[in-house]
């Protein structure tokens, strides 16, 4: 462990400061004045803190630091999770943090919060999750300029928004399967066989593996990179004389979500679990079939709707022209079907979505094979 922190921490100092630059005197402390809450969440990821404040940063609110295996403060840390997500810009908010950073438990997922201005005359600031298809997007900002023309392979239930985001830096989108060894297992694939440079493997969950660290799944790795980032915009925010050079004729950033603002989100957004009431996995693998078969006809009638024949994984539905899109699949583990939404009102979503599918399911006879209270009070 001693080898690999040492590893983060000469990783973070390349990323804030290149080599040219490194015998500046910020150098040795790269990111002094940035104010960070780390919420390792009694997981294994607290050691990245240690990190943080060895490189100048000031760490004095981070919270849940101890690890511990039942969770005693706050349960199971999960930066999808709205629990952690809340608690984290809590912190933030009370402190005046920079930014928020959340592992789960082993430290191969991250999630962020970041205030939405950087402001500093702001007495008060509000922050907002940096997570999922953002977290994705601020990373494409990121290697756009390090590695151009590169690809990024993703889990199955990214948006459209998203990319149509990457496809405007430059960077091929290959959405593939969900699980993150499918996803790093694809970007190995790709690359050793030359037919892309996949730099980033990575899953809305926040399970992230880049090229350049081996392929290796690591939240804390990721928090390098996103770390590096922040460091470099607020140096050159502070360094008038940088910032005119570097980015003249642009707008000035206050935020990383800034950066990313040209990110089409669509504002109703979720995923909805059935379960197979036998458990059977048999079951639900006809039952998938069977549903998938007719949603792909309802395509046919249905002006609306638009197969996605790209899709790997389950079927998945573009619905109109504004990112709307429901896509159906296998859980990988359980008797479960999973029903991803994203649409631009919750009764979009019910007319366009979720009414066709029920009435699909009861034409097939299978409504009584599933759970579907999720869909039936949505």
């Amino acid at each position: 462990m001693p080898h690999y922190q040492k590893c983060l921490e000469n990783a973070i100092c390349r990323e804030v400061q290149p080599p040219s630059l490194s015998q500046s005197s910020d150098s040795h402390l790269p990111l002094a004045g940035l104010r960070v809450v780390l919420n390792a969440g009694n997981g294994s990821g607290y050691f990245f803190n240690q990190i943080l404040h060895d490189l100048g940063a000031d760490v004095s609110n981070s919270v849940h630091l101890t690890p511990n295996g039942s969770f005693p403060k706050s349960g199971v840390p999960n930066p999808e999770y709205s629990a952690m997500i809340d608690e984290t810009m809590r912190v933030c908010e009370e402190c005046d943090a920079d930014i928020g950073i959340m592992l789960d438990t082993d430290a191969d997922r991250c999630g962020f919060v970041v205030p939405t201005t950087r402001d500093e005359s702001s007495s008060c600031r509000k922050f907002e999750a940096l997570n999922r298809n953002r977290l994705i997007a601020l990373l494409a900002v990121i290697f756009q300029s390090s590695c151009p023309g590169c690809t990024f392979v993703t889990d199955s239930v990214t948006s459209e928004g998203l990319t149509k985001f990457l496809h405007g830096l430059g960077i091929q989108h290959v959405r593939y399967l969900k699980g993150y060894a499918n996803v790093i297992g694809k970007a190995r694939e790709l690359t050793e066989s030359g037919k892309a440079s996949a730099e980033v493997a990575i899953e809305t969950s926040g399970h992230c593996a880049m090229r350049e660290n081996g392929y290796l799944d690591d939240g804390t790795y990721t928090a390098v990179k996103v770390i590096g980032l922040l460091a470099r915009v607020t140096m050159s925010s502070r360094r008038s004389s940088v910032a005119a050079s570097s980015t003249a004729n642009a707008p000035p950033i206050h935020s990383l979500l800034d950066l990313i603002a040209d990110l089409e989100e669509m504002p109703h957004v979720g995923e909805l679990r059935m379960d197979v009431k036998d458990g059977s996995t048999t079951t639900t693998s006809n039952i998938f079939s069977k549903l998938v078969e007719s949603i792909q006809n309802e395509c046919d009638a249905r002006m609306e709707w638009e197969l996605d024949v790209d899709n790997l994984e389950g079927v998945r539905v573009r619905i109109g022209t504004d990112g709307s899109f429901f896509m159906l699949r296998k859980s990988l583990h359980d008797p479960i079907l999973s029903f991803q939404i994203e649409g631009s009102s919750v009764e979009a979503i019910r007319q366009q979505m979720i009414h066709p599918i029920l009435t699909l399911m009861e034409q097939d006879e299978i409504d009584n094979l599933l759970n579907v209270d999720c869909l039936r009070n949505y």
